[in-house]
């Protein structure tokens, strides 16, 4: 593939993620849910919150009437230090004391806000409280506690000043009284030099006299309220539709990050592409759910449902694959108990008899044999050789219209695993009656005990059934290094969706999704055409039909082909 092709694939890597995220729905529901009742909750119970705003307009207050250089005062004040000054534990201290309030200074002005509009010498004055009455009260005790303190701090540097420049006033004065008698007993030219002196110091008292009126005349007025802090009639904080919306986004990304979260974690197979994986093999099909009172063999009388046209379609793909092509033994068999293996050997046996193959089904668990007894079965042929369960009696089970194939039950044995290994079932895999026999195989769970090994070896092709719901990657993962480790084959796997409905874990967990990633995956998981598609069966000939031959026989030359 070209580097050309790679961008393609990315919105296909987007909607596999998101089908991921949405097989665990319920975490997702969960979390939205959770979101709007959280919000709800913090309506209700943190009641509504009111702001009132009261402006001010910040007037200069200097010593002097312009600094060095002729910059005018108005341009000498600081904003950002006004600011501070607005938010400081001293002002608040003030506000404290005029609305009578022995509350820490430190907690009332936690709700307060100031801020300096961009280019203005204005402040901006905000209090959040759970009244409107209350929330004016305060921003306007605030906003007279500022101008308060800023006119007290002006008013205690013009008084410094002015004591200062006293201060300086008094030995001039002194020093002019002392002058004024010296030139009224004096005469001639030291009479001339004292009253030069004299007009020097005149000129400096009047200096400083002229500098005191000046600071005493100056005007205090820290600033002018533009907005007074009136109580609010609707409150600022977020109503419930808001906090409904915020609760349901908020949940939703937590639900997301959950649902993420468990996928990572999740140790089952997520998808058929998972399968295809781990097991280094096509999924064959994938089985509908088993309804409730479903019989064992599907494929016969009663087949016309979906579950057995599913089992049709795997059949004609294994017929038709050339790894296979309907020749020698299938082996059935499941990583563990929880996949019904025993179904699709059965219904598997019960299409390949329909096609026309004569068909041969081995239960070959030893350990808990018990199929004869869920079969439609008759009486068969051979006869039971001592010792050897591999020549034993066949029995035929009846598929009514599709056909019959036989069936070789399974026995209680002392050693499973040796009589599965013996040269006797040896020569029932590799050793067909006829051209067309097939023989169908399965065992218990694979990875229970190594009954499924024995056959694994000797068998033309495996097939793995894996339960939707519960099969694991490290299962399939181990089911393939076991199978490929004894010389088998594995053709591909067959997903059953089970007979039992949702759940809430599963409901939490999700289901298998059906992705393909990229083209080989999508080719490997073709499904072949629908059974349906097929020629039909012809109607039986009169009489019985022949054991382990179903009545397409005439008709099968064609399919086969």
């Amino acid at each position: 593939m070209s580097v050309f092709d790679e961008p393609a694939e990315e919105p296909d890597q987007i909607r596999d993620q998101l089908r991921q995220l949405l097989r665990y729905r319920a975490l997702l529901v969960l979390g939205l849910v959770l979101g709007m009742l959280g919000g709800a909750a913090v309506s209700v119970l943190g009641g509504s919150t009111y702001t009132a705003t009261g402006e001010v307009v910040v007037h200069a207050i200097s010593t002097a009437p312009f600094e060095a250089g002729g910059v005018s005062v108005d341009k000498q004040i600081s904003m950002g230090t006004e600011r501070q000054i607005a938010q400081s534990a001293s002002v608040a201290a003030g506000a404290a004391k005029a609305l009578k309030l022995d509350a820490d200074p430190a907690t009332l002005q936690r709700d307060l806000r100031v801020s300096n509009p961009p280019e203005t010498q204005t402040l901006m004055f905000e209090y959040s409280a759970d009244s409107a009455d209350q929330a004016s009260a305060r921003v306007n005790a605030f906003v007279h506690a500022y101008l308060d303190y800023r006119q007290d701090a002006a008013t205690q540097r013009i008084d410094k000043t002015v004591s200062k420049l006293g201060e300086e006033l008094k030995p001039l004065q002194e020093q002019r009284k002392v002058l004024d008698r010296r030139i009224a007993g004096a005469s001639g030219s030291g009479r001339a030099t004292d009253e030069s002196e004299r007009s020097n110091l005149v000129s400096e008292i009047a200096d400083l006299q002229g500098r005191i009126s000046s600071l005493k005349s100056l005007d205090t007025t820290p600033g002018d309220i533009v907005r007074k802090g009136d109580p609010p009639a609707f409150p600022s904080s977020p109503g419930l539709v808001v906090l409904l919306l915020a609760g349901a986004v908020i949940g939703l990304v937590l639900g997301i990050l959950a649902a993420w979260v468990r996928s990572v974690l999740e140790p089952r197979v997520r998808s058929v592409a998972d399968v295809q994986d781990n097991l280094r093999a096509p999924v064959l099909g994938i089985l509908p759910r088993r309804q409730g009172g479903t019989e064992l063999l599907e494929v016969g009388r009663n087949g016309r449902g979906n579950r057995a046209e599913a089992y049709r379609t795997i059949a004609f793909r294994l017929v038709h694959d050339q790894r296979f092509a309907g020749r020698g033994s299938l082996l059935i068999v499941a990583p563990r108990e929880n996949a019904d293996a025993v179904s699709v050997a059965v219904n598997l046996a019960g299409a390949f008899a329909e096609i026309g193959n004569d068909i041969l089904l081995v239960e070959a668990d030893l350990r808990t044999p018990r199929l004869a007894q869920r079969l439609p079965v008759h009486p068969g042929h051979g006869r039971p050789v001592p010792g050897s369960w591999a020549d034993g009696e066949r029995l035929a089970v009846d598929a009514g219209v599709d056909g019959r194939f036989d069936l070789l039950p399974g026995r209680e044995v002392p050693n499973p695993a040796r009589t599965l290994s013996s040269p006797q079932f040896a020569r029932l895999l590799n050793a067909p009656s006829g051209p067309n026999e097939n023989v169908v195989v399965f065992t218990g769970p694979l990875l229970s005990h190594a009954d499924g090994l024995a056959v694994a070896k000797q068998a033309a092709g495996v097939v793995v059934v894996c339960d939707m719901n519960e099969v694991r990657r490290d299962d399939l993962d181990r089911v393939w290094e076991l199978i490929t480790t004894a010389g088998g084959h594995i053709l591909g796997a067959v997903l059953d969706k089970g007979s039992h409905g949702p759940s809430l874990r599963r409901l939490t967990d999700g289901g298998p999704t059906h992705r393909k990633r990229g083209r080989s995956h999508a080719r490997a998981a073709a499904v072949a055409p629908p059974a349906q598609q097929l020629p039909g069966p012809p109607p039986p000939a009169a009489g019985p039909a022949p054991v382990g031959r179903g009545p397409l026989d005439a008709d099968t030359t064609s399919l086969r082909r």
